[in-house]
């Protein structure tokens, strides 16, 4: 295929400028520059100066900012029920974040990440890690039944059953959606 022909790969340079050119006032074929005021949406001054696409924000492009915004962005994945981008966001946010006050929580999450693939291992270990880094959590209650039920999955009964019933000993106050929880896949397993 011949350069400039129809359908065929077109040249750079004077071709993108007459592409340009048609239908405007104005453009590099007069020196002038483009009027596109009230085209599209307005553009982050910084988002044009790095050459990102029109709408796109510096922010979106560089990733989150804070801590709080990588935990959202990873956390509304979860909730979209996007289990592997969850995984990948929560992973991310625990390594740039090890010590903020949404670790114990992330670290929740990405087990339950896990759990709704049915990657049973990867779940206990993180419940497990809650429950012995961080007892006193308001996600420890939850994690100890959350842990009990990957412990099923791998069919490890007994512990499951042994998990179920510590909650009951170490969060006498949990939560009436956690004792019923307990209470619901303590059946399930068959625990005496």
């Amino acid at each position: 295929m011949q350069t400039g022909t129809a359908g065929g790969p077109q040249p750079l340079g004077g071709g993108i400028a007459s592409i340009i050119d048609e239908g405007y006032d104005g453009g590099p074929a007069t020196g002038q520059p483009l009027d596109l005021q009230g085209v599209g949406r307005p553009v982050h001054q910084g988002a044009v100066q790095q050459g990102l696409p029109r709408g796109q924000s510096v922010a979106a492009a560089s990733g989150p900012q804070t801590a709080k915004e990588a935990y959202d962005l990873a956390f509304a994945s979860l909730q979209r029920k996007e289990y592997e981008q969850a995984e990948m966001g929560f992973r991310q946010f625990l390594q740039s974040y090890p010590r903020d006050r949404l670790a114990v929580d992330a670290t929740y999450w990405l087990g339950e990440s896990y759990l709704q693939r049915q990657r049973y291992r990867e779940a206990a270990e993180q419940f497990l890690k809650i429950s012995r880094e961080s007892p006193r959590a308001g996600k420890a209650p939850e994690s100890l039944l959350k842990l009990g039920m990957a412990l099923n999955g791998l069919g490890a009964k007994e512990q499951a059953c042994a998990t179920y019933a510590k909650v009951g000993v170490d969060y006498p106050s949990a939560s009436n959606a956690v004792r019923q929880g307990i209470a619901r896949e303590r059946r399930r397993s068959g625990c005496a």
